[in-house]
């Protein structure tokens, strides 16, 4: 795992693939903290990665984030071909429930 970058809030980072670490926390920490900052809705995250592959699912990952945030916790999931794939829908999905979340509070 990437040893210089630390969130600024609880996170939690499993990888239960064979594929090394140091990408998908990169990608993770990278877009986690750029929808952090500036706000305080956001109070730690926990991101999975998980091979589903076996004779019904042949290479497919499981990727789930979900965001601590007040009132209400996002959580995001998505299933591909490639873990990278997988973590970018999820996290995609993920920023984008924050951000509309964000829009509604705004417009209360």
């Amino acid at each position: 795992m990437t040893e210089t970058k630390k969130f600024p809030f609880d996170f939690e980072f499993y990888n239960k693939t064979d594929l090394p670490d140091p990408e998908f926390y990169d990608l993770a920490y990278e877009q986690i903290t750029e929808l952090a900052s500036g706000h305080s809705d956001i109070t730690g995250a926990s991101v999975s990665i998980e091979e589903l592959s076996g004779d019904e699912t042949p290479h497919a990952y499981q990727a789930i984030v979900t965001l601590y945030v007040r009132p209400n916790n996002i959580a995001a999931k998505d299933i591909r071909n490639a873990a990278l794939d997988a973590l970018q829908e999820a996290l995609d999905a993920a920023i984008s429930q924050i951000r509309e979340k964000r829009e509604k509070l705004r417009n209360y």
